[in-house]
């Protein structure tokens, strides 16, 4: 099915369409039908525009937000026309392309799918099949960097890497936080084959920081030895390269010292909160040394500045007070470990906090998850989000109860919040988690409310540490 979109948005039928024609397009179908073939025909097609850009992909099981974050930031305050491409959105499609931190306006996105779509056609009648969705927001985002004269483009990869859209575009320099186990059923069940398809976005000439570890390291050593000219002077790791120690951890962020070739930093504040958020900085400082090889100017000052003042949305984020909400996109086992131990270190009393939960159908390790949820508190609340049209392949709640007994359930989202309020008092603390999009969706159903990171003043003090 097709939609004819038009330019002017002067009518809530036209954005309608907009939305129409963009979810047409399959999110994702079988293993198989991850391939590069389609985009890089897209892409043939439009002249190359990738070849204009140079920049950063951003890969790994967990961090990549917040890397691309850092990253961004830092960039931006050192001159910079950025060009940032986060996956997935919250509230809009627009947050996931943005120049500066700016998302992209609604209008020029549309003009640049009206560009798009005859070429989109002509691939799909071409290659026999439809391209994707993403493939398609991957190729918006290029169009509109590449218009926009963006000085980098800092892309974060979707799922996997090897076979991922961002990959077609070439850019010479590559992170890989970390490894571990997430989408399992098309990555593969071990965590060889997961490194795999994370080192596959690796390239001749690339330049790679990774902060994996163990037989997630070997296998992306391996192939740096396979297929990189003076590999060594090309690959940076963080624990030997790029070294790092935690100070503290606490409501205004997370300090830490950090050294990386002859740079040192000594109790800086990284104003994203979790002792693992050291290892995503960690990876950005390594993408900064190979940019300053290839001519950016970024100072010392403004590295110590842009750390600082990074936002990013829904990870440990600290959305209101009275009692204190925070948001944090933790899905997987890994990441609810990490969501617990940063619980732990800003001191978040367990007697006084109330989870809302929910997870999507291809979280495989549910009773593990609600297990480290209910060692912090037993107190867990299961919005029933399958009456939401927006929130399709989620565990019912009968489900999720089955593996947390006491677990509570609420018949709406909103009223999940509601519940978990009244059970937290005002002076306790609930923590939304689960899913980015269940999220997304509790933003959507606040009117008002924006996805930006809020810090209260109070959070925004100096470290006490010497």
């Amino acid at each position: 099915m097709y939609y004819i979109i038009l330019l002017k948005l002067s009518s809530p039928n036209q954005i309608q369409k907009y939305h129409q024609y963009l979810n047409s397009f399959p999110r994702f179908g079988s293993k198989d039908f991850l391939k590069l073939e389609r985009i890089k025909l897209l892409l043939k097609k439009l002249g190359h525009p990738e070849k204009k850009l140079q920049g950063v992909q951003v890969a790994g099981t967990k961090g990549k937000g917040s890397v691309v974050a850092f990253l961004e930031r830092i960039l931006t305050e050192s001159g910079y026309k950025v060009g940032s491409f986060y996956s997935p959105y919250l509230v809009d499609l627009t947050e996931e392309i943005r120049i500066n931190g700016r998302p992209i306006a609604k209008e020029k996105m549309i003009k640049i799918i009206n560009q798009l779509k005859p070429l989109v056609d002509e691939v799909e009648k071409e290659i026999g099949e439809r391209i994707t969705w993403f493939e398609l927001v991957t190729t918006i985002a290029v169009v509109y960097f590449v218009e926009s004269k963006v000085d980098v483009a800092i892309m974060e990869v979707g799922l996997g890497g090897r076979l991922d859209a961002t990959t077609a575009l070439g850019l010479g320099i590559k992170i890989i936080t970390n490894v571990s186990y997430d989408h399992t059923g098309t990555l593969g069940k071990t965590i060889t084959s997961i490194a795999r398809e994370k080192a596959g976005i690796i390239n001749n000439d690339d330049y790679v920081i990774t902060s994996a570890k163990g037989k997630g390291l070997a296998i992306i050593k391996k192939r740096m030895a396979q297929g990189i000219t003076n590999h060594n002077s090309r690959f940076q790791v963080v624990g030997k390269d790029i070294k790092y120690a935690v100070k503290k951890v606490d409501m205004a962020g997370t300090y830490i010292n950090i050294d990386c070739l002859d740079e040192k930093y000594r109790t800086l504040r990284l104003s994203l909160i979790g002792r693992h958020q050291a290892e995503n900085f960690a990876c950005a400082l390594g993408a900064v040394q190979v940019l300053r090889q290839k001519g950016f100017r970024i100072s010392h000052p403004i590295i110590i500045k842009a750390a600082g003042r990074t936002e990013h949305q829904a990870r440990f984020h600290p959305w209101k007070k009275n009692p204190l909400i925070i948001l944090d996109g933790a899905h997987n086992l890994y990441s609810i470990k990490v969501l617990v131990v940063t619980l732990k270190d800003v001191k978040i009393n367990p007697k006084t906090t109330v989870f809302v939960f929910g997870a999507k159908t291809t979280k495989k390790r549910i009773p593990e998850i609600l297990r480290e949820l209910a060692d912090f508190s037993s107190k867990i609340i299961f919005p029933d989000v399958l009456k939401n049209p927006n929130l399709e392949n989620f565990y019912s709640v009968e489900y999720l109860r089955k593996y947390c007994p006491k677990g509570k359930v609420a018949f709406s989202l909103p009223q999940s919040l509601v519940q978990a309020k009244k059970m937290a008092g005002r002076t306790g603390t609930v923590v939304i988690c689960g899913s980015l999009y269940l999220i997304g969706e509790l933003l959507s159903a606040e009117k008002g409310i924006r996805t930006k990171r809020r810090i209260d003043d109070n959070f925004e003090k100096k470290s006490l540490l010497n």
